[in-house]
């Protein structure tokens, strides 16, 4: 039995071989440091410290065998009380947000419809990759995916363009699966360009842009910091004429009830489809008052 030299913690036996190396990281909400609970993490290096993530135990080694491990050591008959009254809090207000937002109508369309509208699309065969952007706040808070490694997503900020570049590579490695790439029209510009790769490979991909002219993210920045935005507009851009002229196909929703027609139309055809989406981002403050402040610098 070894022990971290660190933190005097136990480390499980470890891996046999390069491809067993692999990293559980465990990160915890906004506002844990204001929950009376220890962290534990497993990792096969020690953890990164910051103000928010000071984990009580390090368990390194491999992942497997420390589960393993545990495991045997577990004991639960039943679920809490308090654990049951908190599942079921929140599966309620799932099924509640969910069927406000598929009523949800008007122009430009909201975020929460278009959020429920792909919820619907999100079947186990499909990759979703995420630029940043308003639009990945939305989603991240409000989409759902209980499959490992369905949804690729950037955690931080300074990464927009990342989406298309990431659905080509997930054609490439997922040839059976259906790829949807998201980015916003500002993000979309980064590395619109990579359209031609696209096009080139035959990717079958299916990317959509929000549109609303604007670096909006980055306006939310400059209010809190300035109390004014400043260079934050651009537009129009046209996102079919744009994928046309690549060789492309490109398709808009220009109502709620056409987000779903729409975007099934895209993955039936071949190669690479641009699906343009016009987006009312106005409750963007409601949403950026359940973040934690710190998480948007």
């Amino acid at each position: 039995m070894r022990t971290s030299p660190r933190t005097g913690c136990w480390i499980p036996p470890t891996w046999s071989s390069p491809s067993a190396m692999t990293q559980l990281n465990i990160r915890p909400p906004s506002g844990i440091e204001r929950i009376r609970a220890n962290l534990f993490t497993s990792t096969f290096l020690p953890a990164d410290f910051d103000n928010s993530y000071r984990p009580y135990v390090e368990l390194t080694g491999d992942i497997a065998q420390t589960l393993n491990a545990l495991s045997p050591q577990l004991k639960r008959s039943r679920r809490s009380a308090l654990s049951s009254s908190i599942l079921e809090a929140i599966a309620a207000e799932r099924t509640q947000l969910s069927r406000d937002s598929g009523l949800r109508g008007g122009l430009p369309i909201h975020p929460l419809r278009l959020v429920f509208e792909l919820q619907q699309l999100l079947s186990t065969d499909l990759t979703l990759c995420l630029d940043m952007g308003s639009f990945h706040l939305w989603i991240a808070r409000h989409l759902y995916s209980f499959k490992a490694r369905q949804v690729l997503i950037t955690n931080g900020q300074q990464t927009l363009g990342v989406a298309l570049p990431w659905a080509i590579a997930a054609s490439i490695v997922r040839p059976a699966d259906k790829v949807l790439s998201i980015s916003g029209d500002g993000g979309f510009l980064f590395s619109a360009m990579e359209l031609e790769t696209a096009v080139r490979l035959k990717a079958n991909i299916v990317h959509m842009v929000w549109i609303d002219g604007t670096y909006d993210m980055v306006a939310a920045q400059e209010k809190l910091k300035y109390g004014r935005t400043s260079g934050i507009d651009f537009g129009p851009v046209d996102v079919v004429k744009y994928a046309e002229a690549f060789g492309a196909k490109g398709l808009m929703i220009r109502t709620p009830d056409e987000i779903t027609p729409v975007l099934k139309r895209a993955f039936d055809l071949p190669g690479p489809v641009i699906v343009g989406v016009h987006v009312d981002y106005r409750d963007n403050v409601k949403l950026f008052e359940m973040v934690n402040e710190a998480s948007i610098h």
